[in-house]
């Protein structure tokens, strides 16, 4: 008799802990579940924040000729006092002021790049931006051409800074995520 009543008695604390290990684990899902609900909103006002950016960059041109420097210019000195270098991300202008942050756009692949502009040109009729080689190289596959149909737009005081930071917190929720659904998984 005390050999079935042991028996029972396991039997009885091994359903009480099961059912305490299925409350914990119920427990740590929902929290994994807030949890990755919380990244979830905190990545969509992100993506919010990146968008609104983009309602302060100007564009400048929407259709236009980009050309890049050739390697004769390296080392010589732009009109804005700096040393030229084709393999910086870089830029010749008309007119928009040196320092100017601007994405250049290749409109038959959609690919862009970020250059400042550092020097004025170009000075052949129907070019109207002249992208350090290392640019042009960026946003073209047909590494033969040296003319490129692109769209100008002038990015606003901040943008960099603002987009890099946003893009890095994206990155980290990103990880978390991740590692949430692991968690998930796992219980």
């Amino acid at each position: 008799m005390s050999f079935l009543l042991e028996k029972q008695d396991r039997e009885e604390n091994t359903t009480v802990s099961m059912g305490k290990e299925l409350a914990y684990n119920a427990e740590d899902s929902i929290k994994v579940v807030n949890q990755a609900n919380q990244v979830e909103a905190d990545l969509i006002q992100i993506n919010e924040q990146l968008n609104s950016l983009e309602e302060d960059v100007t564009v400048f041109h929407d259709n236009c000729y980009a050309s890049y420097y050739h390697d004769r210019f390296n080392g010589r000195k732009t009109a804005s006092g700096k040393i030229f270098n084709n393999h910086e991300l870089t830029a010749a202008h008309k007119t928009l002021p040196f320092g100017t942050k601007v994405r250049v756009t290749n409109l038959k692949n959609d690919e862009s790049v970020i250059v400042t502009i550092t020097d004025r040109g170009p000075f052949v009729k129907g070019k109207s931006i002249d992208l350090s080689k290392k640019a042009f190289m960026e946003i073209t596959h047909n590494r033969a051409s040296g003319i490129l149909n692109v769209k100008v737009e002038v990015l606003p005081d901040g943008y960099l800074d603002e987009y890099e930071k946003l893009l890095d917190e994206m990155l980290a929720l990103s990880y978390v995520k991740d590692s949430l659904k692991k968690k998930a998984f796992e219980l």
